[in-house]
């Protein structure tokens, strides 16, 4: 939708983090971090890409778990404490 600003700056603002944007909050996403959200999935129910330990992940997709998991249980508690 145009005024909601996928391709160009639309003209009906969304809220993220109680800013106003002007552009579609999934055009700021790269396609690694989808990458990573979709991994999360399977991470969140003890699903590793390299075998069934956590020891033999990387770094790299550890700290994104950990990012991920650290925003999911933030939104979490602000929709518990009524802030969502």
């Amino acid at each position: 939708m145009k005024e909601r600003g996928h391709d160009t700056k639309g003209t009906v603002p969304f809220y993220v983090d109680e800013k106003q944007v002007f552009r579609c909050p999934l055009t700021f996403i790269t396609p690694l971090t989808w990458e990573y959200v979709r991994a999360y999935n399977f991470y969140d129910k003890n699903c590793f890409p390299n075998g069934v330990i956590w020891t033999r992940e990387s770094k790299k997709y550890l700290t994104a778990m950990q990012v991920l998991s650290n925003a999911y249980n933030k939104a979490q508690k602000g929709r518990l404490d009524g802030k969502s």
